[in-house]
């Protein structure tokens, strides 16, 4: 016994100590705190943008490791002559060679990764030059802890069968920015940091020089070339122009017809293919061959998604639409251009086939495809409200795809998740809860709120007002470099397709936080000597503007909300359309009110606002039994 545990404890010091660093959650913490002080100074600093990106990967599953080489070119972009360039690499990644063209290394710091590249002469106003570089991301036996598997907001996953890798944990970035930066504020104050760190406001019209995704680059042409073992299919954005296996490896190029943003994913794994073309767009899901159940369904999520986003929005840019599952390591799923890396926990391997249950499977498939639009044509501007401009309108092409698939009466229960993700959030909010055109890194709002937010909007004004607001973002945006979008552009485009009488309405959705207590108090029912039933509904009504700290102030209520009447409990498995006895929109005030209906059938149930589709601090209390 005591041999064996000083052979176990002596192999386990050998991997966690001598063949890898031993780092604790502690000196993570500080590691990145250090990073901070040291280096974000440099995010005023002038940098060039990168246009063009020629990059090899090989990947050895199992290594586990990748080896990376490319050659970057970058241009200035500024009207002003740059001095020293700047590049950052991930912690893990081990930069083998690094060569700027026309410049010299003037300091590096070799605990961060960062180097400083002062050139021989300056870099003038739209002149270019080339970085290159080599690198390996990997590790010899394991660590005690962040092994090179994906973790919740990691990049990086090398395995035996399912390797996926972004662009920031295998290749340089240009410029500091606040990426990866300590968030937690008791974190920050503890490491003697400011308080809070946070984007630049709505009105800093400066912040529109970067975009929200990729602060280092605008628009990019990329060739990349992927090689992985003989077994496996590499994969990379871009279309296949070259594929052979030699040498006990398969090797494929990928190119970019197009320029498209700095923000690409690596993959490998032994899949199999569903591939369906759809009105000249190539389908495909490459799946591990052991999780076959799901892939139907997203298949014809992004033919329900493609046909109301090009319909809607602007023409599909691209040929093919690629989804590639990855190990449950993590849960999310991930959108590059015209490829959508997916976790096996969210859409592979989970029984989608309960209609009790939210279709997440279609959900989050829309969602990502809607990226292609929201992202990958329109790039946001990298300030408060970006969040808006990707994923608000990512989640509302994925309701609307919902919508048209499942009908409008099926909505309530996507719209109650939304909602009671939001409402038990903004509890937890630590610094300050903002309306949603100055969202800054909040997903409760630019997610859940952002769904309820657009949907409700939408109800109100027409889905197609609130599209050719977007349609004229995307003529406006859609492809182009600095400056880019904020998200008062497409609130200015949404007032000047609305009437007078709705302006209200988008400055309580847009611009302030916005509460509502809709409670249904009472409802009854009589028959009628002819058959017919009259039916009474009570209903207590109060509307509410909260602060960033969630004090808040009741308004005057004076609003159309829907009142109905049902056969069956909205949201319920067994609820349709034809439980709908009686659904009208009416005007509701502050305090009791009572709404009379002489209908053909007995309800069961009566309620206000009984979808979901206003911000109710209790949505349980919208619906009643009737007596």
């Amino acid at each position: 016994a005591v041999v064996g545990a000083v052979g176990v404890g002596g192999l386990n010091f050998l991997n966690t100590n001598i063949w890898n660093p031993y780092r604790t959650r502690l000196e993570e913490d500080r590691w990145t705190a250090d990073y901070e002080k040291a280096l974000l100074p440099y995010s005023s600093i002038a940098q060039p943008k990168v246009t063009d990106v020629r990059l090899t990967v090989d990947v050895f599953p199992d290594g586990p490791y990748a080896l990376t080489r490319g050659v970057y070119v970058f241009q200035n972009k500024t009207n002003a002559p740059i001095r020293t360039l700047h590049v950052r690499f991930d912690r893990d990644l081990k930069v083998q060679a690094l060569s700027v063209e026309g410049a010299w290394p003037m300091k590096t710091y070799d605990r961060f990764n960062y180097r400083i590249f002062a050139f021989d002469a300056p870099l003038r106003p739209g002149e270019k030059r080339t970085l290159s570089f080599t690198g390996r991301l990997g590790q010899h036996g394991f660590r005690n802890r962040g092994d090179d598997t994906l973790t919740p907001g990691g990049s990086e996953l090398v395995v035996h069968n399912g390797t996926f890798l972004d662009s920031f944990a295998i290749a340089p970035l240009i410029g500091m920015d606040q990426l990866g930066l300590l968030k937690d504020r008791a974190k920050r104050r503890k490491y003697h940091l400011p308080a809070d760190l946070r984007p630049p406001k709505l009105e800093d019209d400066r912040a529109r020089a970067f975009n929200f995704v990729t602060h280092g680059a605008d628009w990019v042409n990329t060739d990349i070339t992927v090689s992985t073992s003989a077994d496996q299919t590499p994969m990379a954005p871009g279309y296949r122009i070259a594929d052979r296996t030699a040498g006990g490896r398969h090797v494929a190029e990928f190119r970019s017809e197009a320029p498209i943003l700095d923000l690409f994913s690596i993959q490998s794994g032994r899949y199999a293919v569903r591939r369906v073309p759809y009105k000249g767009v190539d389908l495909a899901v490459y799946y591990d061959p052991q999780h076959p159940w799901n892939v139907d369904r997203m298949i014809h999520a992004l033919q329900v998604g493609l046909d109301y986003d090009q319909a809607n929005f602007s023409p599909y840019q691209f040929r093919q639409v690629r989804i590639m599952e990855f190990p449950d390591y993590s849960q999310f799923a991930e959108s590059f251009a015209n490829t959508i890396p997916y976790s096996e926990g969210i859409g592979f391997i989970i029984d989608a086939a309960d209609r009790a249950k939210i279709d997440m499977v279609t959900y989050v498939t829309a969602h990502e495809l809607g990226h292609q639009w929201w992202g990958h044509q329109v790039a946001s501007a990298d300030m408060q409200g970006g969040a808006m401009l990707s994923e608000t309108f990512a989640q509302y092409s994925a309701l609307m795809a919902m919508k048209h698939l499942y009908g409008p009466d099926q909505i309530r229960k996507f719209l109650k998740f939304e909602l009671d993700s939001y409402l038990r959030a903004r509890g937890g909010e630590a610094v300050e809860e903002l309306p949603l055109e100055r969202v800054e890194d909040q997903g409760y709002i630019h997610y859940r709120k952002g769904s309820l937010v657009m949907y409700r909007l939408q109800d109100e004004v027409g889905e197609a007002t609130v599209n050719r607001a977007l349609r004229h973002l995307i003529h406006d945006y859609a492809f182009k470099g600095a400056p880019y979008p904020a998200s008062k552009d497409f609130v200015a485009d949404l007032r000047a397709e609305v009437g007078p009488d709705k302006q209200q309405l988008i400055t309580d959705l847009f611009e302030k936080i916005t509460l509502y207590d809709l409670r249904a108090v009472h409802a009854s029912s009589k028959k009628r000597p002819d058959g017919r039933y009259d039916v009474t509904l009570q209903v207590a009504a109060k509307k509410l503007y909260a602060n960033g700290q969630g004090k808040e102030i009741e308004a005057p209520l004076d609003e159309p909300f829907d009142i109905g009447l049902f056969a069956r409990e909205p949201g319920k498995a067994d609820f349709g359309p034809g439980d709908v006895i009686a659904f009208r929109r009416l005007a509701v005030h502050s305090g009791k009110q009572s709404f009379t209906f002489v209908v053909d059938r007995a309800p069961r149930f009566a309620g206000v606002d009984p979808y979901n589709k206003a911000i109710d601090r209790n949505s349980d209390d919208n619906l009643i039994p009737v007596s």
